[in-house]
């Protein structure tokens, strides 16, 4: 059974506003092109390489996660709709 979209939503936007347009845009195709797992793993790596400590690039790679289980569990217009609404709020923010 898969959650709740607005759950996983949340979920996924959260920690990814918080960065530059760069790096979400990253892992965005991250998450677009890997399983769940594989964008979990794949983030955590390439944020802890970029320099960010751990707990930080932790947050950034569950973020990334939960926009892959958006795409899996719910289709690509979903997760386009999300990176959407990302990218407005993303851009509402100081």
């Amino acid at each position: 059974m898969s959650r709740p979209l607005s759950e996983l939503e949340v979920r996924a936007l959260q920690p990814l506003m918080r960065i530059s347009q760069e790096l979400r845009d990253e892992c965005v195709e991250i998450a677009r092109q890997k399983s769940p797992s594989a964008a979990f793993s794949l983030a955590t790596r390439a944020f802890r390489l970029a320099g960010f400590g751990e707990w930080d690039a932790l947050g950034i790679a569950k973020g990334t996660r939960w926009l892959a289980v958006i795409r899996r569990d719910h289709g690509m217009e979903a997760f386009n709709q999300a990176v959407g609404t990302l990218t407005a709020i993303s851009k509402s923010l100081p």
